[in-house]
């Protein structure tokens, strides 16, 4: 995933070529090519225009006949008031000789093979897919997950891996210790170790994961057995990464982590159970991102998509100082 600022004209051009040079990498489609060159243009130049704090997230997400493309445009407000209305063809607050390419999101939204947008007064959050989109790879649950090196840095030791089973999904959130290159080969590794423990159970999945991080850097991780019903969920964390579950009546509970170090503690975390309850929510998140603000993120935002709803959280929770990753994750209905 590559983050770009985006705060001033020059930017726009930077991010447009960005996404361009990745599409063609993976093989993106000249006709998907142009739709997105134009989504990126019309999505920064908005940020530019109207907003604070302007960044894109570009995610090439396969390759070949399957390549696919997310755009997220974030920024730090002031929001739209009206978002129905913002939508509308030739809506702009621009003035003249400030406007960017006429559409606005509209014409974003028409180009897009996804779109889904929200907004309040603390900043917009487009999340915008070109390419194809094969709902038969849908699983039962709709997890989404975002991970941003620290600044500076093209890459990190943030991971995450999705592992649909019936009658549950394995989801997994890692912070390997560091930053860089480096780190990123240690993520790699574990995410690897994940992937191929498809059938384990959550205790043997955490162990194959200890095994093939042992004698490295060492990682924080939190590995959950989310099941595809209401009922229990089974979890385990080891190091400081976070989960939280929401009920849809707003009610908060948190996952309980093990002191130590994935790859290096000997003793391995305890396995906690808790209420999946009905249309509940999963949030995952390292410590690059801050845990729930006193007043918490407005319970509209919840009802979004699950890409929408990760990249906002990280917008408005990341310190700045650390790799972020975070995943969302719900059942469906």
């Amino acid at each position: 995933m590559i983050s770009l600022p985006v705060v001033e004209s020059s930017q726009v051009g930077a991010a447009r070529r960005k996404a361009l040079h990745e599409s063609e990498r993976i093989g993106l489609s000249a006709y998907d090519r142009d739709r997105l060159a134009l989504v990126v243009t019309e999505a920064a130049t908005n940020l530019v225009r109207h907003a604070r704090g302007g960044e894109i997230i570009l995610i090439p997400r396969a390759q070949g006949e399957a390549a696919r493309f997310d755009v997220i445009a974030l920024d730090d407000g002031p929001g739209l008031s009206d978002v129905e209305t913002a939508m509308t063809d030739g809506y702009t607050t621009a003035q003249e000789g400030e406007r960017g390419l006429g559409g606005g999101l509209g014409a974003i939204a028409r180009m897009a093979d996804a779109f889904d947008i929200y907004s309040d007064t603390k900043g917009t959050t487009l999340a915008i897919t070109i390419g194809k989109l094969n709902k038969e790879l849908e699983g039962a649950v709709d997890a989404a997950g975002l991970i941003v090196p620290k600044p500076d840095f093209s890459e990190g030791g943030d991971a995450f891996g999705l592992r649909p089973e019936a009658p549950h999904t394995m989801i997994m959130l890692m912070d390997v210790l560091g930053h860089g290159p480096a780190a990123a080969v240690e993520a790699e590794k574990g995410v690897g170790a994940f992937a191929r423990s498809t059938g384990a159970s959550l205790e043997e999945t955490a162990a194959e994961i200890s095994a093939a991080l042992s004698g490295g850097r060492g990682a924080a991780a939190l590995l959950v057995e989310l099941s595809h019903t209401a009922g229990r969920l089974r979890a385990m964390s080891l190091g400081n990464v976070r989960g939280e579950i929401l009920s849809p009546d707003g009610a908060r509970h948190g996952i309980p982590s093990t002191p130590g170090i994935v790859g290096a503690s000997a003793k391995q975390p305890r396995v906690t159970e808790h209420d999946w309850p009905a249309k509940g929510m999963l949030v995952l998140s390292t410590d690059g991102l801050r845990g729930s603000e006193r007043v918490p993120e407005p319970s509209s935002l919840f009802f979004r998509e699950t890409v929408t709803i990760a990249a906002t959280l990280y917008k408005r929770r990341r310190r700045g100082t650390d790799d972020c990753g975070v995943v969302v994750a719900r059942a469906r209905p």
